[in-house]
């Protein structure tokens, strides 16, 4: 049993390190009486946008050497703890195997808690500095006490506030190059745009505004992409599968998430396109509506519909809610 445990020790600790991916959500209220449609062009480009909007530089692409770079940095910081991890429960396994001295639980638990201690510290400063895919990490982490140590837990729990939201020009650039219809000015779409946003998360960003007449009036959220985010993200997946398919097949790891972040990778592509996420509200939101008998109901649950007319693969504008 005592090995089973080790393992199980082994096994979370690298869990902390390899990561999952949660999808991002916002809590809005009941769907508006309309059917959504997808945002049809032709768009502003770049250069057609309003004045304001033009004059903003967009973040460029990672580049190989960059992408490179993350991954190095990432390396650097993760297999030291791994290999930390590893030496414990070596340790511990040849002091039980060959010499026949066993820990208590409570020396154990003193010795794995000093071990989660420093892979924590080291992990929320790793997150900190590459941010991207790894917020996410962290994110889960820190939302799942019943799963992760406390030290992982306490030293994350600040990445589920704002975070690192983008400057009000480069938001209100891609919602005009993204949305905005030739002859289409920002106002003429919103009569209010809140510049503090509501949240931040390492792939988009939601705002509080409200729709011209022109759009139906009313308080909405606006979620918009963080440009070049996904080559970002989707590099460093490729890093974390990188690190797990070294561990693949070792005895102390009953898990192997180089699956695990495989399937997270095809999923993950999904998180960039918010036409398909619209699609994905509306059904769940008829699907709610609709009986076992097939007819029309009062939904048991609120939630989000897309605006009709106000969604691109960028930009997704849905139903808001003031929370009590």
């Amino acid at each position: 049993r005592g090995f089973v445990a080790m393992r199980h020790r082994i096994a979370q600790a690298l869990l902390l390190l390899l990561g999952c991916g949660i999808g991002e959500c916002l809590v809005v209220h009941a769907p508006l009486a309309r059917t959504a449609t997808i945002r049809a062009g032709p768009f502003m480009s770049a250069t057609e946008a309003p004045e304001e909007a033009a004059a903003i530089k967009f973040p460029a692409p990672l580049s190989g050497a960059e992408q490179l770079a993350r991954a190095a940095t990432f390396w650097s910081r993760a297999v030291p703890v791994m290999v930390s991890y590893m030496r414990v429960y070596a340790g511990l396994q040849l002091r039980e195997r060959l010499l026949g001295q066993c820990l208590s639980n409570d020396e154990c638990e003193v010795v794995w808690d000093e071990e989660h201690e420093k892979g924590a510290a080291t992990l929320a400063d790793a997150i900190n500095d590459l941010k991207g895919f790894y917020v996410k990490t962290g994110q889960i982490i820190a939302s799942r006490q019943d799963l992760f140590p406390s030290q992982y837990i306490d030293r994350l729990a600040g990445l589920t506030d704002l975070l690192d939201p983008m400057p009000t020009p480069l938001v209100r650039a891609v919602i005009c190059q993204e949305l905005l219809l030739e002859g289409e000015s920002f106002e003429d779409v919103f009569v209010e745009f809140d510049n503090a946003p509501l949240g931040a998360a390492s792939v988009a960003q939601v705002h509080r505004a409200v729709l011209s007449p022109r759009y139906g009036g009313g308080e909405v959220a606006v979620k918009v992409q963080r440009p070049a985010i996904e080559a970002k993200l989707m590099g460093d997946i490729a890093a974390l599968k990188a690190l797990a398919y070294q561990v693949r097949g070792v005895e102390a790891i009953p898990v192997d998430y180089f699956v695990v972040f495989s399937e997270l990778e095809a999923q993950l592509a999904d998180e960039f396109d918010f036409v398909k996420e619209a699609l994905a509200m509306e059904r769940i939101g008829d699907a709610l509506a609709t009986g076992p008998d097939g007819q029309p109901c009062t939904p048991p649950v609120a939630t989000p519909r897309p605006v009709a007319g106000l969604v691109t693969r960028r930009v997704l504008v849905m139903d808001y809610f003031r929370g009590e």
